[in-house]
């Protein structure tokens, strides 16, 4: 089990490397799967502006780069991804819903895993972005009622990692 998951983490790596199209010094890649569909992104910064993310979804955008390549590496990533919590259920673990890769240019890797069944909470998609967000990347939201969602977060799941 660990040598396949180890070949998933270093796969799922790779591809994130190939789809930022600058250096980067620290990146976080975020999967959500369940039996009924999920979906990836990841989150970057450039050595040179550390403070700064950048978005996966907005990368296509910002640099000139052939989206249908990216899109079919996003598709990739999300089987992958599928394959790593396929790992788990052959092997009788516990499924994870969620989980975060992050990956520092010196090669430090870091890898977390989330079993709250989202889809029995109130929280939406954007609510559960918002709280991963503040977790990984410090983001403070500036917005009362962005704060309240991650407050309300913390009150209902004091022990939870997300």
């Amino acid at each position: 089990m660990e040598t396949e998951l180890n070949n998933l983490y270093k796969e799922i790596v790779e591809i994130v490397n190939e789809m930022i199209p600058e250096q980067w010094e620290k990146f976080w890649f975020y999967a959500q799967v369940s039996e009924t569909g999920g979906g990836t992104c990841f989150y970057y910064n450039a050595p040179d502006d550390p403070q700064n993310y950048k978005y996966s979804l907005e990368v296509p955008f910002i640099f000139a780069i052939d989206e249908d390549d990216f899109t079919e590496k996003k598709r990739k990533l999300f089987d992958l991804s599928e394959k790593l919590r396929e790992v788990f259920k052959e092997n009788d673990q516990e499924l994870w819903y969620s989980f975060t890769l992050s990956l520092e240019r010196t090669g430090k890797l870091n890898i977390s895993f989330d079993y709250t069944d989202w889809f029995s909470t109130d929280y939406s998609f954007s609510d559960q972005h918002i709280i991963w967000k503040h977790k990984y990347l410090g983001e403070e939201p500036s917005d009362a009622s962005l704060k309240g969602i991650i407050e309300k977060y913390k009150a209902d799941y004091p022990e939870n990692p997300i």
